[in-house]
């Protein structure tokens, strides 16, 4: 590609290359090469042959870096455009679809380690095992909530031990947030998984909550009352199979967080349970909320250092007392299979035209509408 550059012997010289010749008049390549003499016009020749030498490899070095991120980059599903005071535009089988204004996306991560303790090094964020997107739509006033399998496989970035980029891979998309200098890092690399995932849906906030936080919020809301769907006899006598019971303090973190000792062992199962939670918990917000409306407020000062977010309280407790009448749509998840890979490791693999799909109908609108 250097026959893009002009002739090298008319190259300009960089403002600091002519500096360091001490200003004698010399602006290009062809006048280093004519230089003549002995003593200090000779030094001054092959101090700027060299100089010349870096630029011209930074140049070209940056070129090439330059297309092998072009080349690097991720190719999306579909033809996509915006421009300014321009509704972001997808193309998707010979349809047109504009991207719905009025709506707040909200990641919410269920992170499985103490965030308040610092991190030992560059992969130790912990892994996100719970992934919730809540699309608030304000024009629609309803939240729609799409839950991702912790192992649903996704190309997320990953870091070497001393914090060296080492590029994207395919994995379980929960262990992108184990890659990050702190817990922020961790959750944003999270948060890019989760939108690229998504067609390179636009997501506004996160909130990273470790699961210490269940309890803080089960207990502010008077305990979540759930039917069990499985044993839980080894956390509690009373907390046989089919029985309906009040959860209470370190309990509730039981429900929604054992796995390998609960039923068939499965996170599909985990995640019911999850959602039962999740069903109860919202009923006794609305009430809460109802109630006093600084109750989001002060479950936010309660959460305390086991939380991580990118938006200010204020910002989140005004989407909170805006949304918290709005009619919540069930929660959704995206088909898959199940499978085991060669690591021994259990794999949930997703249909790109599904994925499409759902942001399409839940983000976007045709645009003949």
């Amino acid at each position: 590609m250097l026959k893009s550059f002009p002739s090298l012997k008319t190259f300009l010289l960089p403002t600091g290359v002519k500096e360091a010749l001490g200003g004698c008049g010399i602006r290009t390549v062809r006048q280093v090469l004519c230089m003549r003499g002995h003593g200090r016009h000779r030094r001054l020749r092959v101090q700027a042959l060299v100089l010349v030498a870096v630029v011209l490899v930074l140049l070209v070095g940056g070129y090439l870096i330059g297309r092998n991120l072009e080349n690097d980059a991720v190719e999306p599903r579909a033809q996509m455009s915006e421009g300014f005071g321009q509704y972001k535009e997808w193309i998707h089988e010979d349809t047109k679809y504009y991207e719905k204004t009025g709506q707040t996306r909200l990641l919410v991560m269920g992170v499985d380690r103490d965030t308040s303790q610092p991190q030992s090094g560059y992969r130790d964020g912990g892994q996100a095992d719970f992934l919730m997107v809540l699309v608030i739509d304000h024009d629609a006033r309803e939240i729609r909530q799409l839950q991702i399998e912790r192992d649903t496989m996704a190309s997320f970035q990953t870091l070497g031990i001393f914090g060296d980029v080492m590029g994207r891979r395919v994995m379980q998309i929960c262990l992108s947030h184990a890659y990050g200098r702190d817990q922020k890092a961790c959750a944003r690399n999270t948060l890019d998984a989760v939108s690229r995932y998504l067609d390179n849906l636009d997501i506004d906030l996160y909130m990273a909550l470790n699961f210490d936080s269940v309890p803080i919020v089960n207990d502010m809301l008077g305990g979540v009352t759930v039917k069990l769907e499985d044993d839980f006899t080894f956390a509690d006598p009373s907390m046989t199979k089919g029985s309906t019971v009040t959860l209470h303090g370190k309990l509730a973190e039981t429900f929604v967080r054992s796995r390998m000792s609960v039923g068939d062992g499965t996170n599909a199962s985990r995640q019911l349970r999850q959602r039962a939670w999740m069903s109860g918990a919202m009923d006794l917000f609305r009430s809460a909320i109802h109630d006093d409306a600084s109750f989001g407020s002060k479950l936010i000062d309660a959460l305390g250092d086991n939380m991580v977010s990118n938006v200010s309280q204020g910002r989140l407790v005004n989407e909170l007392n805006r949304a918290w009448k709005y009619t919540v749509q069930p929660v959704e998840q995206i088909a898959g299979t199940y499978s085991i890979g060669d690591d021994g490791f259990v794999e949930y693999h997703t249909d790109p035209e599904d994925v499409a799909n759902w942001v399409l109908d839940v983000c976007y609108r045709p645009a003949e509408q």
